[in-house]
Parts: structure tokens; C-alpha cells; sequence
């Protein structure tokens, strides 16, 4: 994995995260709320986490700016989805190679204190071990060679047999099909032209792909960007696809009734178009640190201070898990986590009601417990200012 570009970039910018301080790896790690030699392994780009949570403390621990850590955001991003790519790549290099012995491509090197038994995120949820795969055949091994066969032999003088013509249907098929393709694309055009189709719509014309996604920068998304900010969002339009682009979306997307998954289909891009209101306005981080404040009179500071770990106090931050599941608003409460609250996403994005949930889990032990990571970051923080 260390020689994908991907993963070099994300290790690339880790390492000068880390040449800002004057700490160990140990002194970091224990600051960022992960193991010596994980943090060492994801500088070095022969690992990369499952999940961002991990890299976003130790980018704050290095004193990263808020561009630095969309930056960040993004690389992860790419080398995580390189990651996941190599994973699946890994039966088809086992059968071209046969099991074990030299040329054997190596798996990625994803630690097993990465992927067993460790929470996900804040969630508290871990992944357990893996079960044991059972023996099965694996395609593109060659069967067990049975006994030779010699084929009949040519009695002499016999003509030899006429090249297999392809039938007559099929040739008629692929006219058929080419014919109607072309047919297909003049109509477009016409239809286009005259106005009946997308209009001044820029997503919805053949300009911009189907899908808008991650790690797309051109006018299409300049244009989806500026549709955001129209519903109220807050974010930057520069006409690259990044993190919080992705969350605006996923907010937008779960607002509007449809699958919050971050990529923009048709269905979300006539919401946007379509749109009236202004579902993305929530309150400033001011706001939000006054109402926190308010909630956790026991301890207002470090309250403040873990939301501003895990949610730059953004109410609408949102950041997804290895397991498919979200994390959501000021305090990244956990889809499980919710349902334990009887609580909803929609309900997670209020900053209010995520507060007092928030504070409702803290009674329950009297300590941030369910914050372990950005508590372990807090308290480190705070002992360095003061012996500074």
C-alpha cells in the first residue's frame, strides 16, 4: 500500500503535521487518543485508518487550521476508498497467484487492533474478530487435469468443414441497435436545443455526470455548491467536491426525504432546484457554545471543549463510520446511540436537542465516558497548557 499515491499524499501531509512539533510519536498518539505504532504506521503510509476521527484529532493535536483539516478530510478520503479497492482486489490476485509463495501480492496493511475489537469513532461499537472463511473454490484456478482425449481423425479426402459463419440475426440486431443509438442522439440534441429539456439547469444537462460526487472539481459542482448555499448552508464555493460540500449534502439529502449518502443523483439535484427554504440554516458555533454552556453547568469549559473536538461546533457536521452507520451534530451522537435516546438523524441535527441529549448520556456516569477519544485529547490539551 505505501507506494499508492493516494496513501502517500495522506501520509505526506501527516508527517508535516507532525514536523511542526517537537513531541514523539508516543506523546502524540497518547494526545490523539490512538497507539504509538497506528500513528506511526499511518505516517509512514502503510496503514491507513477505517475511520477519520483518528486522523482529524492528531491533526488538531499538530495545530492544523480548519483548510488544513478539509485537506486532510479529503486525502483520507481517497486513500481510504484505495484501501477498500486493494481489499477487494485480493481474491483476484490470490487466484491468478495460487495461495501463499513468492509474487503473491500483499493485502493491505490494515492492523487487526484496527479492525477487531476497537469502537468505531465515538460510537463505542467494536467490529469483533473475524470470522474464519471456509475453504471454496475460487474462480480462475484451473481444474485437476483429467485424461487426455485424442480427437477423431480426418478419414483422408474428406473435405475439411466450412468456417462457422455468424448468423444473419445478429448482424441484423447490431443494425438495429447502432440505428437506434443514432437515433437516440439526434433526438437529444433536437430536444435540447429547443428548450424542452433541462433549461438553465447546469445538473440536470448533459454537461455535468449523473452522479456529482467526492472528489469532482469543475462548474458542476460550483454550481451544486452555490444551490447549498442557497438553502442556507455554509460553505465555500470553489468548485471542489470536498468534505463539506459531502456534509451539506447529506443534511440536505436527509431534509429533504431522500437517502443521505453524500453523492448527488437526479432526485437530489431537482430538490436543490425545486428547493424554496433554507434547510441548511442552523446556529452559529457562538451560539452553540453558549447553549452548551448553559446545559453542562457541571462542567460548561470541557463540555465546550469536546464538542469542539468532535464537531468544530457545527451543528450540522456529520461523519460516516466503517460500518455504514453516521455519526451526527455538536456532540457526533451515534446512529446506535440514538435509538438508545429514542432519539432521530433529524432530530441529532438540532443543535438543542443534540446538547441535551448529549448531557442526558453524560448523567448517566457523571463523565464524558462516551466521548473516550476527544476526552483523552481534552485532558491532554489542558495539561500541556498548564504545565506551559
Amino acid at each position: 500500500m505505501g507506494g499508492n499515491r493516494d496513501v502517500e499524499e495522506l501520509a505526506e501531509l501527516l508527517r508535516e503535521l507532525k514536523g511542526r512539533t517537537n513531541r514523539s510519536y508516543a506523546a502524540l498518539a497518547a494526545r490523539s487518543g490512538v497507539s504509538g505504532s497506528a500513528l506511526h504506521r499511518y505516517c509512514s503510509g502503510t496503514s491507513v485508518p477505517g475511520d477519520y476521527e483518528v486522523i482529524g484529532r492528531f491533526g488538531k493535536v499538530c495545530g492544523a487550521g480548519s483548510e488544513e483539516l478539509l485537506e486532510l478530510h479529503r486525502r483520507w478520503v481517497l486513500a481510504d476508498a484505495e484501501r477498500k479497492r486493494a481489499v477487494s482486489r485480493a481474491p483476484a490476485a490470490v487466484s491468478a497467484t495460487g495461495s501463499g509463495g513468492p509474487g503473491s501480492p500483499a493485502t493491505p496493511d490494515v492492523s487487526r487492533d484496527e479492525t477487531e475489537g476497537e469502537p468505531d469513532g465515538e460510537t463505542g461499537v467494536g467490529a469483533g474478530p473475524d470470522a474464519e472463511a471456509e475453504p471454496e473454490a475460487v474462480p480462475g484456478v484451473a481444474a485437476e487435469p483429467g485424461p487426455l482425449r485424442s480427437a477423431p481423425a480426418q478419414e483422408p479426402g474428406s473435405a475439411a468443414p466450412p468456417p462457422r459463419r455468424r448468423p444473419l440475426i445478429a448482424v441484423l440486431a447490431l443494425a438495429v441497435v447502432a440505428a437506434a443509438g443514432v437515433a437516440a442522439a439526434l433526438l437529444g440534441k433536437v430536444f435540447t436545443s429547443s428548450g424542452g429539456s433541462s433549461d438553465d439547469r447546469l445538473l440536470l444537462s448533459s454537461r455535468c455526470p449523473v452522479v456529482v460526487s467526492m472528489g469532482q472539481s469543475d462548474a458542476c459542482v460550483h454550481e451544486l455548491q452555490s444551490l447549498l448555499a442557497r438553502a442556507g448552508g455554509k460553505l465555500d464555493i470553489d468548485g471542489a467536491f470536498g468534505p463539506v460540500t459531502q456534509m451539506r449534502v447529506v443534511v440536505f439529502q436527509l431534509r429533504s426525504g431522500l437517502t443521505p449518502n453524500g453523492s448527488v443523483d437526479e432526485r437530489t439535484k431537482r430538490a436543490l432546484y425545486e428547493n424554496a427554504g433554507k434547510p441548511l440554516g442552523t446556529w452559529t458555533p457562538e451560539r452553540v457554545t453558549r447553549r452548551i454552556r448553559e446545559v453542562f453547568t457541571e462542567e460548561p469549559e470541557r463540555a465546550v471543549g469536546i464538542a469542539d473536538c468532535a464537531s468544530l461546533l457545527d451543528p450540522l457536521y456529520t461523519l460516516p463510520n466503517s460500518n455504514a452507520t453516521r455519526n451526527w451534530g455538536v456532540f457526533q451522537l451515534y446512529d446506535g446511540t440514538l435509538r438508545k435516546l429514542g432519539g432521530t438523524r433529524e432530530q441529532a441535527l438540532d443543535p438543542d436537542w443534540n446538547i441535551r441529549a448529549a448531557h442526558r448520556l453524560w448523567a448517566l456516569t457523571h463523565d464524558f465516558s462516551a466521548w473516550q477519544a476527544c476526552d483523552r485529547a481534552y485532558r491532554a490539551g489542558s495539561k500541556g497548557d498548564k504545565g506551559s
